[in-house]
């Protein structure tokens, strides 16, 4: 009731009042008891990255205004101050949604498989892997990979091949995972289940993430990183320490802070003194914030704020037209038929990202501003959207986490379901809830053709 009273200003009072009561909600979701034996004491869940990306990106810039941190002349941020609590708003109905379809999720285990399985081999999912980073090497831009990620394109190629490595990669882990599981293998360590996954893999990989960080990139080492951590718990269902928590949770998050700071310094310098420089500075921004490792990260409200400034009083909702467009994408070739279904299928109505990089830099934009969750949701259907969108997402999310942590092996979809949205839990919140699930089908598709055909063909 009160989004739809909600005043045009600043006020740091209701902010302060918004943030305990975000506060005092995840509080609440923290102390709850645990049903699932599993998950109990369990910190590396599928909603706790989740959570910890949505609080970053959707309450951080409050929480630094409360502070005194950032200041209401932050038009970069803020965009229009009429609208800041009323997206602020929008964003802690976005969390309670979350955690009520996530509190009413009750099944106890989810799409368990019932037909015996064999052990497949992986040869040929990594013999694919390797053909499709050597195309990438061949076919991305020079200047991409000196250090121009977000002003130069890696090109078409490339940024097919990547994809094609991408779904391989993920396929591998997961397939080498259940293998684990069904030789009744139990990994004693990490680095002994990063073994089990194959050493030309993990060269593999290790090339790919240098060229990664040398680009400016720093989205795959988090995706990576987190797709091969999710598959050692799913085996192992060994429980995180939370000290160790933390301390993964520091390095990752001061690692991206430099790889930031470096990627924004002058590219004539060469990769190694830009990370050098990058250590040595404290922040590229001219306001400090109480946790400036994630400043970037939470900067990405911007994109809520112009979402909520545009939408619906410069323009109408899309009604679930950026939502279908991400479903059609799942299957190959249906998406040119948009073409047919929609008038206007200019840049700005390819997502939301888009949509919200047009209003920003009109049809000569330069480079994308990105999105969130709640942005996405509410350029379909405003509040409604929000709801239901954010309830659903927080009902897969429990789903997801039994899949993993159940003593059952879980169906393709299930395994594919839960590696893939973790391995991008965190970044979910500045993107959208079903933008990675065209991986999800096509890892199940490339796990089928590998269980029935290829696995044969590489015995």
């Amino acid at each position: 009731m009160y989004y739809f009273f909600v005043p045009e200003t600043m006020d740091k009072e209701v902010m302060v009042l918004l943030l305990i009561l975000v506060l005092v909600v995840l509080t609440i979701h923290a102390l709850r008891k645990e049903k699932f034996k599993p998950l109990k004491g369990q910190i590396l869940k599928h909603s706790t990255l989740v959570l910890v990306g949505f609080t970053i990106v959707h309450f951080q810039y409050y929480l630094d205004f409360a502070f005194g941190n950032v200041t209401e002349n932050n038009v970069f941020i803020w965009v229009n101050k009429n609208v800041v609590l009323k997206a602020f708003v929008l964003s802690v109905i976005g969390l309670l949604s979350f955690l009520l379809g996530y509190s009413l999720y009750q099944r106890s285990v989810a799409n368990v498989i019932s037909i015996p399985e064999k052990p497949k081999s992986t040869k040929a999912l990594t013999f694919l892997a390797f053909v499709a980073l050597v195309i990438y090497f061949y076919t991305v831009n020079p200047r991409y990979l000196l250090g121009y990620y977000g002003s130069e394109e890696m090109g078409a190629g490339a940024t097919y091949a990547i994809l094609i490595f991408t779904i391989c990669v993920f396929a591998i882990i997961i397939q080498n995972s259940r293998n684990i599981i069904l030789n009744k293998v139990k990994p004693q360590s990490f680095s002994s289940y990063l073994l089990h996954q194959g050493y030309f893999f993990l060269f593999l990989i290790g090339v790919y993430l240098v060229s990664v960080v040398v680009s400016g990139d720093r989205g795959p080492i988090m995706t990576i990183g987190l797709s091969m951590g999710t598959g050692y718990f799913f085996v192992t269902k060994v429980k995180l320490k939370f000290k160790y928590a933390v301390l993964i949770a520091l390095a990752g998050a001061s690692l991206m802070s430099v790889l930031g700071i470096a990627r924004s310094l002058d590219k004539e310098l060469d990769f190694q003194s830009r990370i050098v420089e990058g250590v040595k500075s404290e922040s590229k921004y001219s306001e400090q914030s109480y946790l400036p490792q994630t400043q970037e990260l939470a900067g990405s409200v911007r994109t809520l704020h112009t979402t909520v400034s545009y939408i619906p009083s410069n323009h109408d909702f899309l009604f679930g037209r950026f939502q279908f467009q991400q479903l059609t994408i799942v299957v190959p070739f249906v998406s040119a038929f948009n073409t047919l279904i929609f008038d206007n299928n200019d840049f700005k109505y390819k997502g939301s990202a888009s949509f919200v990089t047009w209003i920003n830099q009109g049809d000569y934009w330069r480079s994308g501003d990105g999105t969130t969750c709640i942005a996405d949701f509410y350029f379909d259907f405003g509040l409604p959207g929000v709801i239901l969108g954010m309830f659903l997402f927080g009902y897969s999310m429990r789903y997801a986490e039994i899949s993993m942590y159940s003593g059952k092996l879980p169906g393709l979809f299930s395994n594919a379901f839960l590696v893939i949205y973790m391995s991008y839990a965190i970044y979910i919140a500045r993107s959208s809830y079903l933008f990675n699930m065209k991986l999800v089908i096509w890892t199940v598709i490339l796990l089928v053709v590998n269980k029935y055909f290829l696995s044969r063909l590489f015995k």
